[in-house]
């Protein structure tokens, strides 16, 4: 519930009704209206049209009655996500702990270059790809993510499942080396078709929130156009998350992409990709990418005052030693 408190009469400089502030508070029985709105969202009931796997040395090619994915075994990701004869993925995805740096992060990134995190790489060990009872494939994958000449930052074990209708269901079990610093965030990169560009979710709003930077949101359902989030710093960085979101999709011709979890995660939708951002020193220098780019994020680091104050606390640093995210991704259009 959002309570809001607006100027009774009018004085000097303000006028009746202007806002003053709000508050947030949740209440017991809000909890269920919340998950109904917000939606966690349920695994659909697979029918009995059977898929099937075409694999290769790198490719696990995934088809159903109206979808063809492909996943790439050396990256640990789908290259290629084709549903209803469109293409949604330009190149293929990534798993992702960079951010442009903001200018609070102009200390912190010193480390973050050194480890290597601007610069990860993956690494996958095996892969296994079979059918289940119910129709739906798994794909399985052993991988590190570290940079050349580094020992591993992160092992992860990803679990991807496939269901008859086309939805993707993502598990991602991670453990990090403690000798490396915190990280910038953890999630996975889409490079979406450049159409998608009108934005939805469910969590926190309207303006970007992160874990210690959002007091002035709430929480709700938002929508808006990619390019109307981009936020003009005059030093391009990190910007346009949205913390605490139960759900988001986006959506371009006829297409539509919609992401739900059970627990809560961040995105960021944009046209610029991030190496875009950390290289270029003005605003009006950026170029937009071929792509939309969707970040998926299981947690990021707080943004701090580190320009000019105190460096971010360590409960804002995301330096979990082990952690899981399970994602629902769903292609095609769907209802809210």
């Amino acid at each position: 519930m959002r309570v809001r408190y607006l100027l009774r009469y009018p004085v000097s400089g303000l006028k009746e009704g202007w806002e003053l502030g709000f508050d947030e508070a949740e209440l017991p029985e809000a909890v269920s209206e919340k998950t109904e709105i917000c939606g966690k969202e349920k695994l659909p009931e697979t029918g009995r049209a059977a898929l099937i796997l075409d694999q290769t040395e790198r490719r696990i090619t995934v088809t159903g009655k109206d979808f063809t994915y492909v996943y790439d075994t050396f990256l640990g990701v789908f290259s290629e996500i084709k549903k209803g004869e469109k293409e949604y993925l330009t190149h293929p995805m990534e798993y992702n702990i960079w951010r442009a740096p903001a200018d609070n992060d102009r200390r912190i990134r010193l480390e973050w270059e050194r480890a290597g995190y601007d610069r990860t790489r993956v690494r996958t060990y095996s892969t296994e790809a079979h059918l289940l009872k119910d129709g739906s494939a798994e794909l399985v994958t052993e991988l590190s993510l570290s940079a050349v000449h580094i020992q591993r930052i992160l092992n992860i074990k990803s679990r991807w499942q496939i269901h008859t209708d086309g939805q993707i269901r993502v598990e991602l079990n991670v453990k990090k080396d403690m000798e490396f610093p915190f990280l910038p965030r953890f999630g996975l990169r889409l490079f979406l078709d450049k159409s998608f560009c009108q934005v939805r979710y469910c969590g926190m709003g309207p303006e970007e929130s992160y874990p210690d930077k959002h007091r002035a949101s709430w929480h709700g359902i938002f929508e808006g156009n990619v390019r109307t989030m981009h936020r003009p710093y005059l030093k391009p960085q990190e910007y346009g998350a949205h913390w605490d979101c139960s759900w988001c999709s986006l959506s371009g011709e006829e297409m539509g992409l919609k992401v739900t979890s059970g627990e809560a995660f961040m995105f960021q939708a944009c046209t610029y990709t991030q190496e875009e951002l950390s290289g270029k020193a003005h605003d009006f220098e950026l170029e937009e990418a071929d792509s939309t780019i969707l970040c998926l994020d299981h947690s990021q680091s707080g943004i701090s005052s580190g320009s000019c104050g105190p460096q971010l606390l360590e409960k804002y640093q995301f330096n979990e030693p082990e952690f899981s995210r399970t994602w629902i991704i769903t292609p095609g259009r769907t209802e809210e």
